[in-house]
């Protein structure tokens, strides 16, 4: 399994077929939030919303209403997207249960979960949670204050101030090291006020303990960080801000990644927008995995990466990003394409090529072809494979990837080449591979 790496597409697509079950230590996701903005009406095609889900509110009700009923949703999500009338919100749920459900496949027993969500969602989202992680491996629901002042209409409500983190393990014996924050400077002053001998401050223990206790300042730690978080600031006050909408402050990810995982461990970030985590996973010598749907938050996150000094750059791919978008893909160039496939399975290329462009490990001949595939191709790439030197014998079975498609003569020779020629053709697309129509069947586009 690939570490160091971008992926560019849906994470679902990601987590289903490149991420090793119980393979990853820590995973942080800030996904879009629900917002509402973007619920009835066309979604513009080249816009772009990365602070918010874009959910189609005709699309989501036809889905509730013709197959909430048939869907593995739990009765409450089908009945808020059904009965309740609220098929957007029900289907920005369900979007998020089956990516948090492979998150969970993709986990380590001694690994954690943070999800970051905000007022709207955070307590759906948490019933979510307890039902794939189980109700008793919640950790904390921690409050983090992002700015000292408020949005929203404070004439109407309370200003919102603050993003919720769901903390969850797989398991009991999930690592944690406890964070620690320095001790506020004027509770220094008020209780660390006796100096001994040799000068040193300490502060009495108290609690009817002996007088002779002493905790001395240079031996804190400091004070054990609680799950409402008010010491870290938003990026547009911290300095660090390079305009991406949702960027996260490198604190935040520091104080979750130094509390679960060690050094070593891989941290994965299947939103990972402009690479806060990922960043903060490489400052701390942890290995890390990238996902986002959005070529612009790949970009981003390359560029910040690129930012980094040589000496917390050693070692990190800057480069490397792995398609798994459907548009990228449909413009490959056939070279390129051809990697793509063999990268896809797993595939090598053997050596000679005539005709055969990768073996599976498990010696399954593919072709690729960047065109629309017709008859009389498969019946010359059944030959080749037959004849190729390198395939292993006897060849039962072979995959042809075409970029385009095919024809409905290549579809119909699927029979006839099997009885000819002894070998089972599967005719492969990009979108098969992609299975990019799990998203548009719950009415949430990307």
């Amino acid at each position: 399994m690939k570490t160091n790496v971008f992926y560019h597409g849906d994470c679902l697509t990601v987590l289903s077929h490149d991420i090793e079950s119980e393979s990853i230590d820590l995973i942080y996701l800030d996904p879009p939030f629900f917002t509402g903005k973007v619920q009835k009406g066309t979604l513009k095609a080249n816009a772009w919303h990365p602070e918010t889900m874009e959910v189609s509110y005709e699309d989501s009700k036809a889905f509730w209403k013709e197959q909430g009923y048939a869907t593995d949703a739990p009765v409450w999500l089908k009945d808020l997207g059904y009965r309740d009338r609220r098929p957007d919100f029900a289907s920005y749920l369900y979007y998020m249960r089956l990516r948090l459900q492979h998150c969970y496949r993709v986990l380590k027993q001694t690994g954690s979960i943070y999800l970051h969500c905000d007022e709207k969602a955070s307590h759906y989202l948490k019933m979510i949670m307890d039902e794939t992680f189980g109700w008793e491996n919640f950790r904390n629901e921690i409050i983090w204050r992002r700015m000292a002042g408020a949005k929203g209409n404070a004439r109407q409500c309370f200003g919102h101030s603050h993003d919720v983190i769901l903390f969850y393990s797989k398991s009991k014996s999930a690592q944690f090291v406890q964070q620690f924050t320095p001790l506020d400077e004027k509770y220094v002053k008020e209780f660390y006020r006796y100096r001994d001998d040799d000068g040193r401050l300490y502060r009495k223990a108290g609690g009817g303990r002996p007088a002779h206790y002493r905790y001395y300042l240079d031996k804190s730690k400091g004070t054990p960080v609680q799950s409402i978080w008010t010491d870290i600031i938003n990026v547009q006050s911290g300095g660090e801000d390079t305009g991406y909408p949702t960027q996260k402050p490198i604190k935040l990810l520091e104080r979750i990644i130094l509390a679960s995982s060690r050094e070593g461990d891989i941290v994965l970030d299947p939103f990972c927008g402009c690479g806060t985590a990922v960043v903060a996973a490489q400052r701390h010598n942890r290995r890390w995995i990238g996902i986002d749907a959005s070529r612009q938050a790949i970009n981003a996150t390359q560029s910040r990466c690129n930012q980094l000094p040589d000496n917390l750059g050693a070692g990190l791919i800057k480069e490397l990003v792995i398609h798994r978008d459907l548009d990228a893909i449909k413009q490959l160039k056939p070279l390129e394409f051809e990697a793509w496939v063999n990268e896809y399975y797993r595939a090598t290329k053997p050596n000679p090529d005539r005709g055969v462009d990768g073996i599976t490990p498990d010696g399954i001949p593919i072709q690729t072809k960047s065109h629309l595939v017709k008859y009389p191709v498969l019946s010359q790439a059944a030959t080749d494979i037959k004849l190729h030197p390198v395939v292993p014998k006897p060849v039962s079975k072979a995959i042809i990837v075409s970029q385009i498609g095919f024809d409905d003569s290549a579809r119909q020779a699927q029979f006839g080449i099997k009885q000819e020629y002894g070998v089972e053709l599967e005719l492969i697309t990009p979108e098969l591979l992609l299975d990019v129509d799990i998203a548009r069947r719950v009415g949430v586009a990307r």
